[in-house]
Formats: structure tokens, sequence, C-alpha cells
């Protein structure tokens, strides 16, 4: 069977990886796909973190909160942290639908 050894960083990359990697050649052209190997002691922490109370937000409020922040970035040229939390705040509380956590059914 072919082997192919990777350099140290290029292993750093992979043993991090918790999705699927994507291999490319020198060209960027896809020669392949590497699945993560999730251990047993990552697979229980997720567990645990899934367990703990806190809001959840899918995707898509993830995504329309970064897009809104993004924009209010642009608009008035960077904010802090305090500015941050604070227009995600009012996001929310305008259209909970859109930026607010998921809730649970």
């Amino acid at each position: 069977m072919p082997e192919i050894v990777l350099t140290e960083e290029q292993t750093k990359q992979l043993v991090g990886a918790v999705a699927r990697v994507e291999v490319k050649d020198t060209s960027g052209r896809v020669v392949g796909h590497l699945e993560p190997i999730l251990s047993p002691e990552f697979i229980a922490e997720l567990k645990r973190r899934a367990a703990t109370p806190g809001p959840r937000y899918s995707g898509a409020h993830v995504q329309a909160r970064l897009l809104a922040l993004h924009a209010e970035w642009d608009r008035t040229g960077g904010f802090d942290a305090a500015y941050a939390k604070a227009f995600l705040d009012q996001l929310e509380q305008a259209d909970p639908e859109k930026y607010g956590p998921k809730r649970s059914q």
C-alpha cells in the first residue's frame, strides 16, 4: 500500500482536526479527504458541554450575527468588545428569531 509521511506541521493540523480534512496537491487540486479520529475523551467533552445550560445558537443565527457585526464594523470604522456586546443584545431584542439563541422544544 502506498504511504505518505506528513511533516510535523501537517501532523499537528491533522491531529487537531475535528472535521473532515481536504487534502490538495501543490496546484490546489483536491486529491482526497481524511476523516478525523475522535478520541473517547473528546466525545465525552462534547457530551459534557451539550449537557450544560446556556444559550444555543444555530449555524444560521451565528452567520446572521457575524454578518451584522461585519456590517456595523464597516459602518462605524470599528468598535470595542463592549460595543459589540451591546450591539448584539440590541439585534437579539429587535429580532430574536433571526439573531437569538435556539429555544428548547
